[in-house]
């Protein structure tokens, strides 16, 4: 609310003098119903409680709790944007998005600790068993995929096989 009008509409409502909304308006550089409407709600109410703001109700209210579940599951903020349309939401991700960053940042998150290791120490072997890719043709050929993570460089070696024999790798 502006103070400049607000005064000059207390001074008349303790007078008990109705104003003249056109002359005041003229001298504020407002419209005149912008003074009539400060003017009514001093007559209905006092001017500090006309001059406080409505805060509309979020449209995100009723889904609060949802967000937060999913949010501890680890969901993304679109995936629950869409789970909340589907429950009848009808606000923007955007407000989603926002609320979700909120709730984030009120959450401390773990620190993972590295493990580090010198070079040639340690390595991690993975395999992908039996697989069956099928040609053009229609054969069927069963591989094996052996993955060879170095520790400290995290390099890889990958490689095919027809068996799971060391041998065949080294």
């Amino acid at each position: 609310m502006r103070k400049d009008i607000l005064e000059s509409i207390t001074e008349h409502l303790m007078t008990g003098i109705k104003p003249n909304f056109a002359d005041i308006a003229r001298r504020y550089n407002c419209d005149y119903r912008t003074v009539k409407r400060y003017y009514d709600l001093g007559k209905e109410k006092t001017l500090e409680e006309a001059s406080k703001r409505r805060v509309p109700p979020s449209l995100i209210e009723n889904y609060k709790s949802i967000i937060e579940d999913k949010l501890k599951l680890g969901c993304s903020v679109r995936s629950i944007y869409y789970f909340i349309q589907l429950k009848g939401y009808q606000g923007s991700y955007t407000t989603v998005k926002r609320y979700a960053r909120l709730i984030r940042e009120s959450c401390k998150h773990k620190a993972t600790i590295r493990i580090e290791t010198t070079p040639g120490l340690s390595a991690q072997v993975d395999w992908k068993e039996n697989l069956k890719l099928i040609s053009r043709n229609g054969e069927v050929f069963t591989i094996n995929i052996f993955l060879y993570i170095l520790g400290y460089s995290r390099m890889k070696y990958l490689q095919l096989t027809v068996d799971r024999l060391q041998p065949t790798l080294f």
